[in-house]
């Protein structure tokens, strides 16, 4: 184990010495006597990450970060990351309970197939929800592929047959697609 250590050390000092020249170049890791709450500040997670650090360069060590957006979402301006992380719990909440109670339709599917559909596509959409909040929606929309267009679609055209037109056989079109 304690060669395994060494090994990682000599390493991470290689590629300390290689991307010495970069601008953005991370610190290297203590020497092997070093304690652990050195290798924190000097580095740690945002070393090993690497490519996928989502830590903004130049940011302190232990400094919070939002690691699923860098910037402010112009649809959620007033909320705090805790309302954020909030909301996002409670959506996945319901959409736990609106796909349980789908779950317990399934049984008796021939004879309540809209109200399967329709908590089904309610626990779809808190989902979509808890996603929206935690990454923001305007991100989420920024660019959506023509998969994701065509379940949106699916998923509101199930929600309004079964809601607005209270019809069984274009509800089960509706959750065919989706």
């Amino acid at each position: 184990m304690a060669d395994l250590g060494r090994q990682l050390h000599e390493y991470l000092a290689q590629s300390k010495a290689a991307t010495a020249t970069s601008p953005s170049a991370v610190p290297a890791p203590p020497a092997a006597g070093g304690s652990q709450e050195e290798a924190g500040d000097r580095g740690g997670l945002r070393a090993w990450l690497g490519a996928l650090n989502p830590f903004p360069p130049g940011t302190p060590p232990g400094a919070p970060v939002w690691p699923w957006t860098g910037e402010e979402d112009p649809w959620l301006l007033g909320l705090s990351r805790w309302q954020r992380l909030v909301g996002s719990g409670l959506c996945v909440l319901l959409a736990a309970l609106c796909f349980g109670l789908a779950g317990l339709c399934v049984p008796l599917l021939l004879l309540r197939a809209r109200k399967f559909a329709l908590l089904w596509s309610l626990g779809s959409l808190c989902a979509l929800g808890a996603a929206a909040l935690l990454r923001g929606p305007a991100r989420l929309l920024r660019e959506p592929g023509r998969g994701a267009l065509l379940y949106l679609g699916a998923l509101f055209g199930t929600l309004y047959a079964a809601l607005a037109l209270r019809s069984t056989a274009l509800t089960a079109l509706g959750a065919a697609a989706q």
